[in-house]
C-alpha cells in the first residue's frame, strides 16, 4: 500500500504546502525561512567546530547524554541493536515534571535515553537477566517495573507509562511472531536479515551497502505489530501513524488527489523514521551503509514543528488554549506542513554553507539545527519549556 511507504511521506506534504489555499488552520510566511536558516547556522557554528563533525538525528545522541559514550559498553551488534529498539519506543514524550537521576538529573529525551540504557544494561528486557532484549523478557515487563526502573512517583509524573510499557510487550510478541526476528526472537535479530538479504552488497573492505527499503520493510512490516490498533485502518491494514486530512477531501473535489478513502490520509511514521535513523546510526557501527537514505524525511513532532510556529512560519488562525489529540485536524495539518518545510530549510542552509545534500543530508540538518532550534526556542518563551501547541500524549506518538 502506497501509504506505507517513505515516498508517500514527503509526496502528501509538498502537496499540501504547495496549495497553501486548501489550509484550514494555519497562514504561511515562507519569507521567514530565511531567518530559521541563519539561526541554524549559528547553532552549528556555536556547537560544531565544521559542519563535517555533526552526528546524524539518533537515539544515540540522547544514550551520550552528560557527554558519556554509554552505547560503547554493548559489544555486539545485535545487542546494540536490541538497545536501540527499545529505547526509541521508549522516546515519547516524557513530560515537563519528569526527571531521572543518574550522576547527574536528566529530563526530557536525554533522561529517557539514559533511563533506557539503564535499564537495559540492568537486563530487564532479557529473561535470563542479561544486557539484552528477547521476546520473554519484553513480556514480562510491567508498568510497575517500567515505573520503578524510570523513578516514576506522584512527585515525579512520567507521561503514558501504561501506553510505553504496552509498547514493549508488543514487541516481545512481534519478536515470537515474525520472520525478521527469527530465530534468535529478539528484536536486533534483524540484522541478520539486511546483511543476507540478496541486494545487499559486500565489499571487500567489509563494508555492507543495504538498500533503505529493505531496512523499512523491517521496520514497517516486522515492527508494524507494535503500534496500537486504535490507528487509522485501511481494507483491513492497520496503517500507524497515518490520518484524514481536511484540506486532502477538498484537493480530492478539485481532482488534485486520487478519489476514494486513501486519498484523504496523510502518512507521517513518525517513530517508524524516528527508529529508522537511530538503527542505521548503530548499524554505522558494524560497517553497514545505506543507499537510498535520502529518501528518508523530516520527523513531524513537536520540536521541529514548534520551530515553525514560534518563529511565525506557521501562523495559527485561531487562538489554540487546551491540548489537542494526535488525529485532529489541526494537528495532521501542522505536522504535515512541517515535513515540507524541514526540506525548504535544508535547502537554505546547505546553501549558506555551501554543501550538497550529500555532505549535509537531512539527518543532520534535524540533528544540529531544527530539532535544537525548536527545543531552545521553546525554553525561552516558555516557562514549561513545552510545545506552541500541546498534544495529547500516551506515549506511542511522541
Amino acid at each position: 500500500m502506497h501509504l506505507l511507504t517513505l515516498e508517500s511521506i514527503r509526496e502528501r506534504a509538498h502537496l499540501l504546502l504547495n496549495n497553501p489555499k486548501y489550509l484550514n488552520h494555519f497562514d504561511l510566511h515562507l519569507e521567514k525561512l530565511d531567518e530559521a536558516a541563519d539561526r541554524i547556522i549559528q547553532l552549528i557554528k556555536r556547537d560544531y567546530k565544521t559542519p563535517q563533525d555533526i552526528p546524524p538525528h539518533s537515539r544515540k545522541r540522547h544514550f551520550e547524554a552528560g557527554g558519556i559514550d554509554r552505547t560503547s559498553n554493548v559489544k555486539d551488534i545485535v545487542s546494540l541493536l536490541d538497545l536501540f529498539v527499545v529505547g526509541v519506543l521508549l522516546d515519547a514524550g516524557a513530560g515537563s515534571q519528569w526527571t531521572y537521576q543518574s550522576g547527574a538529573v536528566y529530563s526530557r529525551s536525554e533522561g529517557l535515553g539514559v533511563a533506557s540504557y539503564d535499564m537495559f544494561m540492568k537486563g530487564l528486557c532479557a529473561s535470563d537477566g542479561s544486557q539484552k532484549a528477547d521476546a520473554q523478557g519484553l513480556l514480562n515487563l510491567t508498568p510497575e517495573k517500567l515505573a520503578h526502573a524510570f523513578q516514576v512517583s506522584d512527585k515525579n509524573p512520567l507521561v503514558g507509562v501504561e501506553g510505553r510499557t504496552q509498547l514493549l510487550q508488543r514487541l516481545g510478541q512481534v519478536c515470537l511472531d515474525s520472520k525478521y526476528f527469527a530465530p534468535e526472537k529478539r528484536p536486533g535479530s534483524f540484522y541478520h536479515f539486511l546483511i543476507n538479504h540478496p541486494t545487499t552488497e559486500h565489499h571487500k573492505d567489509g563494508k555492507h551497502v543495504v538498500d533503505v527499503h529493505v531496512l523499512w520493510e523491517v521496520v514497517m512490516n516486522g515492527f508494524s505489530g507494535v503500534w496500537p490498533r486504535t490507528r487509522t485502518q485501511l481494507d483491513g491494514v492497520f496503517l500507524g501513524d497515518v490520518w484524514p486530512l481536511e484540506a486532502f477531501k477538498r484537493m480530492q473535489e478539485d481532482g488534485l488527489i486520487e478519489k476514494g478513502e486513501q486519498g484523504k490520509l496523510m502518512p507521517f511514521h513518525k517513530l517508524s523514521q524516528w527508529l529508522t535513523y537511530s538503527l542505521m546510526d548503530a548499524l554505522a557501527t558494524a560497517n553497514v551503509h545505506f543507499k537510498g537514505a535520502e529518501l528518508m524525511t523530516g520527523l513531524a513532532e513537536y520540536r521541529n514543528g514548534g520551530l515553525f510556529v514560534d518563529l511565525d512560519i506557521i501562523v495559527p488562525r485561531q487562538k489554540i488554549d487546551k491540548p489537542l489529540n494526535v488525529h485532529d485536524d489541526l494537528i495532521v495539518e501542522w505536522r504535515s506542513l512541517t515535513i515540507a518545510l524541514l526540506d525548504r530549510t535544508a535547502v537554505l542552509v546547505r546553501e549558506r554553507l555551501q554543501m550538497t545534500e550529500q555532505e549535509l543530508p537531512l539527518a543532520k540538518v534535524l540533528e544540529a539545527g531544527t530539532w535544537k532550534l525548536g527545543r531552545e526556542l521553546a525554553a525561552a518563551k516558555r516557562p514549561s519549556k513545552g510545545p506552541p501547541i500541546e498534544i495529547v500524549s500516551d506515549g506511542t506518538i511522541f
